[in-house]
């Protein structure tokens, strides 16, 4: 079989059916130059030939934006034909009216956890694993695409929790057929770290980020290999199958500005080399390596071959510096919104003091994690405060809202004082609320680390259906559906902030 990595969790599996004919399934579909909740950069930016664009489905994974791009759904919707079949999870049954109106008369297809579905003589099936944490993945199935012969398997954006479920169900699915070979494709997203050796203050903080990071990342690998000996010794691992391969891809949303990318930590070259001095110490003789930018493979008797560039890019602008932690560029340390001009004040303070009462208060009443009585109890004056700016840097004014045991709702504060627990500008909860921010694009905010940022984690838990998300995706198909793409959107935004 071949893969045909377009970066990020996109690629296309390319694989024999049972009657020795090819079949050509794309997995998720963000092909644009930006993820517009993120309001960040595709790396590599790829320009598509849409006269070899052949694939026979898409399959898409979840309803983030760099999974499932209305802007590349609409463009090859509209330049392919015969289309390719639409695969969506149960997950996003809810998002089925906005395709039906925007991808009219495109043929989906609906899977439900653990399904199989035979298509063109190929199993295609999902997997959706249960969390006992809080996540903003908890939608993301995972997939697996396989004939009598050969398996693949990608996690997606996710990682397979560590339990006994998890562990067997993956045992099942990598033995299900007497397979020569079962490739694994497992996915890193270094976001999180990226962010923190981005907003350090210096390069002496950033080399201990990432030495920090890197030490982390060999105890989780590690973990993958000893956790058999120590917490799952009755469990199978399917590392051990002589016909298993491991192959390392990355998530990588960038800064726009390239001078951003000198500023990373563990590339994936490295990551893969960590894997290996692993499997190795631990005497498994597995295949490992990782999958590079605009490259297709060749998997055959259990070896990687590149082969070329992807056959239907037409263009790859690959960034890839050499990384540099003292590199002088630094965020900017001014807290202002992304969108710094004055509103309404009237209808801002409605709409804020209605998603706190009618969000946030349910949802942290009902978080065993982390409760607002605890945070209540452990504030200075016994109230939870979150203090609301009102129109822009230049000109603004304030408003702290509280909730306490004497109250049955957030209200305005009286009194003046400067204590609170969290701070936010009207502009970005708007946009939050209007679909035009989302949980991400506070890396074009200045956080507090030691601040608890209740609000916005609540805002964006967790990416399965509701009235945000709608408001996003009609918003951005409308769009699309009028032949606007996601530059016009982002870069009159990023123009204002850089």
């Amino acid at each position: 079989m071949k893969i045909h990595y377009l970066w990020h969790s996109e690629f296309i599996v390319e694989i024999k059916n049972n009657l020795w004919k090819t079949v050509k399934i794309m997995s998720d579909a963000w092909l644009s130059d930006y993820a517009f909740w993120d309001m960040m950069a595709r790396n590599p930016k790829i320009k598509i030939d849409y006269s070899k664009f052949d694939v026979d489905a898409i399959y898409l994974s979840h309803s983030h934006c760099d999974h499932l791009d209305p802007y590349t759904l609409v463009e090859i919707y509209n330049n392919i034909k015969p289309r390719p079949l639409l695969i969506i999870p149960e997950t996003l049954k809810f998002l089925i009216p906005i395709f039906e109106k925007y991808l009219p008369k495109q043929k989906i297809q609906i899977l439900k956890n653990k399904q199989v579905f035979e298509f063109n003589w190929i199993n295609i099936t999902w997997i959706i694993f249960e969390n006992n944490y809080l996540t903003n993945e908890d939608d993301v199935m995972t997939l697996a695409i396989y004939n009598d012969d050969e398996l693949v398997y990608s996690d997606v954006d996710t990682h397979p929790p560590e339990n006994e479920e998890a562990i067997n169900t993956l045992y099942e699915l990598f033995t299900r057929n007497n397979f020569s070979q079962a490739l694994y494709m497992s996915t890193r997203n270094e976001l999180a770290w990226n962010f923190k050796v981005l907003e350090a203050t210096s390069g002496k903080i950033r080399k201990q980020i990432e030495k920090e990071y890197i030490e982390q990342r060999k105890e989780e690998i590690e973990y993958n290999y000893y956790r058999f000996d120590e917490d799952f010794f009755e469990c199978s691992d399917i590392q051990e199958l002589p016909f298993f391969m491991k192959a390392v891809v990355w998530q990588w949303i960038v800064h726009p500005n390239p001078e951003f990318l000198k500023i990373r930590v563990l590339p994936l070259k490295q990551e893969a080399m960590l894997e290996k001095q692993a499997s190795q110490r631990y005497k498994k003789n597995f295949p490992i390596t990782h999958f590079e930018a605009g490259k297709t493979y060749l998997i055959e008797n259990t070896k990687f071959e590149i082969l070329q560039d992807v056959y239907l890019a037409k263009e790859i602008d690959f960034k890839n510096p050499k990384i540099d932690l003292e590199t002088p560029i630094f965020k900017e340390d001014k807290i202002w919104p992304i969108d710094n001009f004055k509103r309404n004040f009237k209808a801002q303070e409605q709409k804020i003091l209605q998603m706190l009462n009618q969000k946030f208060l349910p949802y942290r009443l009902a978080n065993s994690e982390d409760n607002l009585k605890n945070a209540i109890l452990q504030s200075k004056n016994r109230k939870y405060v979150v203090k609301i700016f009102y129109w822009s840097l230049e000109d603004n004014f304030q408003r702290n809202y509280y909730f306490d045991f004497s109250s049955t709702c957030f209200l305005e504060e009286k009194s003046e004082h400067n204590w609170h627990n969290e701070e936010y500008w009207a502009n970005d909860l708007e946009d939050f609320l209007e679909w035009r921010q989302e949980l991400y694009s506070n890396f074009w905010h200045k956080l507090d680390p030691k601040k608890a940022y209740r609000v916005w984690t609540c805002l964006w838990a967790n990416f399965l259906n509701n009235d945000i998300l709608l408001k996003k995706f009609e918003f951005h198909f409308k769009r699309a559906s009028i032949w606007k793409d996601v530059n016009s959107f982002v870069e009159p935004i990023l123009k204002n902030r850089m």
